[in-house]
């Protein structure tokens, strides 16, 4: 069965997430524009079940109430609004990797020097694979982590473990902590290792 292509919105209109790309809210939006004047199928579909319509708004009203003071005002504290909750996202963020590091920090790898070929990086993180996991299950209990936290926690851990063989084998690369801005800031690298 051929696909249908997705729908257009027709010319002169605006769906929802035009206006909202011209700098509209939900707010905005029902207090400037209020009901909608015309709808089409969405085309996006959740598993099986399809999505509600989208709503369309004429672009000459938007046109006309994008025009007008009382507008531009409640646009600008949107806008004002909206840059305040990122900069408090970006915070939480910050301080809850700066608890995190200090977390995996706290562990120190009790490395058992074995007979392992000169290079085999791989075999010789290989048996600390289940005391990783372990820690990366004490560092969990300080909260739920999401996916995000949780590669960075692996990758703290990661980084903890192979300073802890370079400083066994002499031949095992000493990690590095300059790779990338907010990673190095915590002593933690991305190597790839998860």
């Amino acid at each position: 069965m051929p696909k249908r292509p997705p729908p257009v919105t027709p010319e002169g209109f605006l769906a929802t997430q035009d206006l909202k790309d011209r700098g509209w809210t939900a707010r905005l939006i029902r207090e400037f524009l209020g009901e909608h004047d015309s709808v089409r199928p969405n085309g996006l579909k959740m598993g099986r079940r399809k999505l509600p319509p989208v709503k369309l708004y004429r672009e000459d009203r938007a046109a006309e109430a994008e025009r007008e003071e009382d507008f531009l005002v409640a646009q600008a504290k949107a806008m004002d609004a909206r840059e305040r909750a990122e900069r408090a996202g970006r915070t939480r963020r910050a301080n809850r990797e700066r608890v995190l590091a200090a977390l995996a920090q706290e562990w120190t790898p009790s490395i058992k020097v074995l007979p392992i070929r000169k290079g085999a990086v791989r075999r010789a993180r290989e048996p600390y694979a289940g005391a990783l996991a372990k820690e990366l299950k004490r560092v969990a209990a300080a909260g739920r982590l999401t996916t995000q936290e949780e590669r960075f926690v692996k990758k703290a851990l990661a980084f903890r473990l192979d300073a802890a063989l370079a400083s066994a084998y002499a031949w095992f690369p000493v990690p590095k902590t300059e790779e990338s801005e907010p990673v190095a800031r915590y002593g933690v690298r991305n190597d790839g290792w998860e």
